[in-house]
């Protein structure tokens, strides 16, 4: 994503093109980080993707909270 767009400033607008932008983002992250540690990863490699991967699946449901 190219542009910036703060979940705070998207929550308080209820601007749907906004919320669909950051759970697009963390959707792809979560892709990104399932298909390189499917791909392997070294065992340094993989604990810094699960790392990643619960922080992004913690931002995932902090979202959900956030924009309900």
């Amino acid at each position: 994503m190219s542009d910036f767009v703060s979940a705070l400033d998207a929550a308080q607008t209820a601007s749907y093109v906004d919320q669909k932008a950051i759970r697009d983002e963390i959707a792809d992250l979560q892709f990104r980080l399932r298909r390189a540690m499917d791909a392997g990863l070294t065992p340094d490699e993989m604990v810094k993707a699960q790392a990643a991967k619960s922080a992004a699946d913690a931002a995932e449901e902090i979202l959900s909270k956030l924009f309900s």
